[in-house]
This record gives structure tokens, C-alpha cells and sequence, in this order.
């Protein structure tokens, strides 16, 4: 698990409608929400994991980053 200070301070590699992609392997790629409980997300600072499996990507985790 990545903390949000750590998080934040990587460079934003892609934004999504309402996520920025933070690290991007060939198989793996992780996003932090820029929304809050207020738009409706489960937790502030959302972290999304998205692996690649068989030729998709598919969200295997996602947690509060703290």
C-alpha cells in the first residue's frame, strides 16, 4: 500500500475523469481519486489498483490512502 503523502508526490502520469494515474508498470497501474465521500466515493483519497490480465485491465484493490 502507497501513503498519500508519497502518492502526492509523484508526478501525475494521466488524468481520468476523476483519477490520476500515479505509477505505470507494464502490468500494473495505480490511480488516486481527486474525489471525496462528497461525490460519492467510498472513502476520501481513493486508490485504485488496476493489474493487466489477459489483455485487460482489471481493478484487483482499492483502499484509503493515508
Amino acid at each position: 500500500m502507497y501513503s498519500l503523502k508519497h502518492l502526492k508526490s509523484l508526478p501525475t502520469l494521466s488524468i481520468g475523469q476523476t483519477d490520476d494515474l500515479k505509477i505505470e508498470t507494464p502490468t500494473k497501474r495505480i490511480w488516486l481519486s481527486r474525489c471525496t465521500i462528497e461525490d460519492g466515493e467510498p472513502y476520501n483519497n481513493r486508490v485504485s489498483v488496476e493489474n493487466f490480465v489477459n489483455g485487460s485491465w482489471i481493478v484487483t484493490e482499492s483502499y484509503e490512502a493515508k
